[in-house]
């Protein structure tokens, strides 16, 4: 079996904010994007892999219309995303630096492996962990 791309989709129900968190606060760079009848989406650069963010469509206000494609509970959201980097505490200053609001600190975990953890606006757990140069 051969792959030739590895990709992530994340359902965002606040689609916008996603945008702004993936793309402005941890800086990957986008793609491209798209926007049907049905739904938008933007496709990130996140290391060897992409990154699909989709969202309800602009005309859909995620408050009052109920789109369970992209709820924010439920087995469906059981998923991280990790991104290794070869410094977490270099990482976590960048995004400090273009996000104040990412939330806890650097800390070791069971490994002893330094890593920072944060969410989407959507609530997907979002970790940085340390691999070396």
């Amino acid at each position: 079996m051969e792959i030739r791309q590895f990709r992530v989709v994340v359902r965002a129900m606040f689609y916008d904010r996603a945008l702004k968190f993936y793309g402005d606060a941890l800086a990957l760079p986008r793609l491209h994007s798209w926007e049907r009848e049905d739904a938008r989406g933007a496709v990130f650069q996140a290391g060897a892999a992409l990154l699909e963010v989709i969202g309800p469509p602009a005309s859909e206000d995620p408050r009052r219309d109920y789109d369970e494609r992209f709820e924010s509970r439920g087995p469906q959201n059981k998923a991280s995303l990790v991104f290794e980097v070869p410094s977490a505490q270099k990482a976590f200053e960048e995004i400090q630096f273009r996000e104040r609001n990412i939330p806890g600190g650097l800390r070791k975990d069971d490994d002893g492996v330094l890593i920072f953890e944060t969410h989407d606006p959507d609530g997907v757990r979002v970790v940085f962990k340390e691999t070396g140069a």
